[in-house]
């Protein structure tokens, strides 16, 4: 059971990094800074969680149960960050949106 909780929350882990990383790469830390530090704050504490399994530390069922809510919580809210394709559509809307209300 142990191994099957450290195979499910080094998914967790990989998910939430690619995620936020995708989502930092998709938004101007300037406009949004607080939600772009607490993205960075994420990312790094879930890489250093993978890091941590991957060395063979146990892992806990609170560890996994908070990288299942944040993943739960990013696909409820922000299910765009989980899509495979990307084009940059929505930041070329903002930033002309922006433009247009100066």
């Amino acid at each position: 059971m142990i191994t099957f909780l450290n195979l499910f929350d080094a998914f967790l882990c990989a998910l939430v990094v690619i995620a936020a990383a995708d989502y930092l790469r998709r938004i101007r830390p300037s406009a949004e800074p607080l939600l772009a530090a607490s993205f960075y704050l994420v990312a790094i504490g879930a890489f250093g969680c993978l890091a941590e399994i991957l060395r063979g530390m146990p892992t806990t069922y609170p560890e996994t149960l908070l990288h299942a809510g944040i993943v739960s919580y990013a696909w409820a809210r922000r299910s765009f960050m989980f899509d495979t394709e990307w084009t940059g559509r929505e930041r070329r809307a903002q930033q002309r949106q922006r433009t247009a209300n100066r």
